[in-house]
């Protein structure tokens, strides 16, 4: 086997072990989860509460709790296809929206910093045929947008974001603060909706999945900004 092959086969047992160590710290975390609000099962399930006892019954274990869902969060961020959403919404759930968002941020935020990190240099010594938002971002021409636009957008792959991270020129400091904004707007919205739900202000919380989906629209963004580029280099030629 070539020293290359030697490299590609390290770095796939690398990243087996990451996602596999993430997936099973996961997996204890939620089982923890659901094991310290096992009374609000119960209520649910005898329907003998009202909104104001399920409200406070949800969050009574705030202080302890917080160790369980930002490590979670970090995880679910590194996890490929994990999902983020509902992680943060059930944020929102226990904690309120301040704290919830508070705690969303961090976790999140770290985790994209861990992936972006890891991913990125194994995927790239790997060199495989990167995917078209990964290209669209790095050859931006204001990339740090591209990637506070990928982060920020849901439904988009944070992996995919955190790789087109490491392939863009841009200091660690740089990429550190696209991430943190990138990652705001979504953990926020989130933890909001999160504890509209529980409070049963369901308009609100659609209101909130609308914002969601007109986020996507910051896409826009980012073909534009990379049209602007392709023009530019055209006209140098």
């Amino acid at each position: 086997m070539t020293s290359g092959g030697r490299i590609v086969l390290k770095d796939n047992v690398m990243k087996r072990r990451l996602i596999g160590g993430a997936l099973l710290l996961a997996l204890l975390l939620i089982a923890l989860l659901i094991y310290r609000y096992h009374g609000m099962w119960a209520l649910l399930q005898h329907r003998m509460f009202d909104q104001a006892t399920l409200v406070a019954q949800v969050r009574q274990h705030q202080a302890i709790d917080i160790l369980l869902v930002v490590p979670l969060l970090i995880c679910f961020s590194i996890i490929p296809g994990a999902p983020v959403a509902t992680v943060s919404v059930v944020a929102g759930i226990c904690f309120g929206k301040g704290l919830g968002a508070g705690l969303n941020v961090v976790g999140i935020t770290l985790g994209n910093l861990i992936a972006q990190r890891f991913f990125g240099r194994v995927t790239a010594r790997q060199q495989q045929q990167p995917s078209r938002l990964v290209t669209a971002i790095s050859k931006m021409r204001h990339p740090l947008l591209g990637i506070m636009i990928g982060y920020t957008v849901p439904f988009i792959p944070t992996s995919l974001v955190s790789l087109a991270a490491v392939k863009t020129a841009v200091t660690q400091r740089q990429l550190a603060i696209a991430t943190l904004i990138g990652s705001m707007p979504t953990a926020i919205i989130y933890a909001w909706g999160g504890d509209e739900l529980i409070n049963a202000h369901f308009k609100n919380a659609l209101l909130l999945i609308g914002v969601l989906i007109l986020l996507v629209g910051l896409l826009w963004l980012i073909h534009h900004d990379r049209q602007r580029t392709v023009d530019v280099d055209t006209d140098h030629s």
